[in-house]
């Protein structure tokens, strides 16, 4: 593979780009490396509700612009975006025909992190740890230019894809790793870290999202008072617990009713609603539009759509 001395030079974005996006003009798809998706769109897009996993976003061209609370963000070729707990957020689009979208989502395991941090657990970056948003911005640095681009231009290659892609994706990273957000996503691996202790309370939600889930039984699978839980969730999330279900609930729906060809009841039934028209007015409120819009809005905002919870039960 050749490597480029400009991060996102326009052919490795465009290649990428043709060789996933089959004319459509806005997409998501499967890169065939584990834990790697592509993202990319031709036209720019108003703010819409989305829910990333926990991982790194890295844009190679074009702009996300994110809201949370009272934040706003922005992450781009200049800043990827370290998640370290999944948060439902609004984000807008900056893209054109003369220059899309395109970027990558990177999983990051327990398993990719189990293999590095022994190599590095010495170094400053890992050691650190820094209270912050479970949502933030990093600046991107060489060493995250050069391993991301390394691993766009694999996606047009497909025996280098095949031969280095796994390793590719490691060293994205581990770049990251090295970052300022290094020790945060280190300590995915410890219970005792910043946003670890809620992870019963996220893990109780996700397998069961029907369930009529109280505030006292999430803070007592986290080992917390209820008002130390709705502080800590707060800090971590710019929502409340409650928030977080609700959005969490309408995200899957919606996808059931884009993907799955659920109708709008059963959907709304699955993710926990006993009533079907509170589910459509709640929906209508987040997603500014009705739920049976969900399968055509699918097909415009694919991104938006992006499933990290693809191992949910539903009760």
């Amino acid at each position: 593979m050749t490597i480029h001395q400009h991060f996102a030079p326009e052919d490795a974005v465009l290649s990428a780009i043709a060789a996933h996006a089959e004319a459509q003009p806005a997409g998501l798809a499967a890169t065939g490396i584990p834990g790697v998706r592509l993202f990319w769109a031709h036209a720019p897009g108003a703010a819409s509700p989305l829910l990333y996993d926990r991982g790194i976003v890295v844009i190679f061209q074009g702009r996300k612009i994110g809201f949370l609370g009272d934040r706003r963000f922005v992450y781009d070729r200049d800043n990827y975006l370290a998640l370290t707990m999944p948060v439902p957020f609004a984000c807008a689009t900056e893209a054109s025909m003369r220059e899309p979208l395109c970027g990558l989502f990177l999983d990051v395991s327990r398993e990719d992190l189990a293999m590095i941090l022994p190599l590095i657990e010495d170094e400053p970056s890992v050691q650190a740890r820094r209270a912050s948003s479970a949502v933030t911005p990093v600046p991107c640095d060489e060493p995250m230019r050069s391993a991301s681009l390394r691993l766009l231009e694999s996606l047009t290659d497909p025996v280098a894809k095949r031969l280095f892609g796994e390793s590719l994706r490691r060293e994205v990273i581990l770049a990251a790793l090295r970052g300022p957000m290094g020790g945060a996503l280190a300590g995915l691996m410890e219970r005792q870290s910043d946003d670890r202790p809620l992870d019963p309370a996220i893990d109780l939600m996700r397998t069961n999202l029907a369930a009529p889930h109280r505030i006292e039984d999430l803070a007592e699978a986290c080992g917390m008072s209820v008002s130390a839980f709705h502080r800590a969730f707060r800090a971590r999330t710019d929502q409340t617990p409650l928030q977080y279900l609700k959005r969490l609930r309408l995200h899957v729906a919606r996808r059931m009713i884009a993907f799955e060809n659920v109708q709008v009841s059963i959907a709304a039934h699955r993710v926990g609603y006993e009533s079907a028209s509170q589910f459509s007015r709640e929906y209508k409120r987040l997603f500014r539009e009705v739920p049976a819009a969900a399968r055509h809005r699918a097909v415009v905002d694919p991104v938006a759509y992006a499933d990290p919870y693809q191992d949910t039960v539903m009760a």
